[in-house]
């Protein structure tokens, strides 16, 4: 974990709701894993005490990529930063996504600040097992599934190339993808295979997330589902994070923010 400055290489819109933040960490960027999240404070802004938490995008050597919608004061800042100013950035942070499935086909499911890790994690997931892991199984497939208010949200093609796997989308007032929310797209997904061949594994907002683990537990198939709650401090000394667990309550920004559905109430 590291506490430093980093200054901004670009910061420019990719479609009408997400902005693109861009810049360069040797220690920000050393062994990142997909829902993993920095901490990052706009520097030169009077008042703004609390640090914003922002997912990991996409990291390629030291260059870091953060997606981000505009939702407060603090992204909305944010926006107005250009190339050449400066942020404090503490990270890398949490409990990342589960990597290896042996072998289970990986179900992601994303909706508003929820995309960008899971893009991250559809990039970066291990797409075949080993022969050795395998013993004859099929490879993993993937498939990412995005939930979004209307057609101004889905994202550029360019921004999904790298994706291993079948993207689906979803928009509430059907003007791109399947008319709903997303979990239409999930319920026929979940009928039409068999509930030990897969994992699940999702975030975003947080009664989405719950449709979903509902949905998880009726099909009795497993996964995991990153539980953003406000990371303030991002490393357990606040407490304003905590979230509740079958063990008692746990930090999201320590224990978490990936908890397994079976850990939560």
């Amino acid at each position: 974990m590291y506490d430093e400055s980093v200054t901004i290489i670009e910061n420019k819109k990719v479609n009408a709701e997400y902005y693109k933040l861009v810049f360069a960490s040797k220690h920000l960027s050393q062994k990142v894993k997909p829902g993993q999240f920095l901490n990052i404070q706009m520097e030169n802004h009077e008042g703004l005490l609390l640090r914003r938490p922002f997912s990991y995008y996409r990291v390629g050597g030291k260059k870091i990529e953060i997606l981000y919608e505009i939702l407060g004061r603090g992204t909305a800042l944010l926006a107005e930063k250009r190339r050449g100013h400066a942020l404090k950035a503490l990270g890398p942070l949490g409990k990342p996504f589960t990597q290896k499935l042996n072998g289970k086909k990986r179900i992601l499911v994303a909706g508003g600040v929820g995309v960008p890790p899971l893009i991250f994690l559809a990039e970066t997931a291990p797409h075949l097992t080993s022969p050795r892991e395998s013993r004859g199984r099929e490879k993993e497939g993937l498939v990412l599934l995005i939930g979004c208010k209307s057609k101004s949200e889905v994202l550029p093609r360019r921004e999904l190339t790298k994706v291993k796997g079948e993207i689906l989308y979803s928009t509430n007032d059907g003007s791109y993808g399947r008319k709903g929310f997303v979990t239409v797209l999930l319920h026929e997904l979940l009928e039409n295979e068999h509930p030990n061949s897969l994992f699940i594994q999702t975030c975003g907002p947080n009664a989405m997330m719950d449709a979903v683990m509902k949905l998880a537990e009726e099909f009795g198939v497993e996964g995991e589902a990153s539980i953003d709650e406000r990371m303030a401090c991002g490393v357990g000394a606040c407490l304003g994070c905590v979230v509740e667990t079958r063990e008692g309550f746990k930090t999201s920004c320590v224990e978490g923010p990936v908890f397994s559905f079976a850990e939560l109430v």
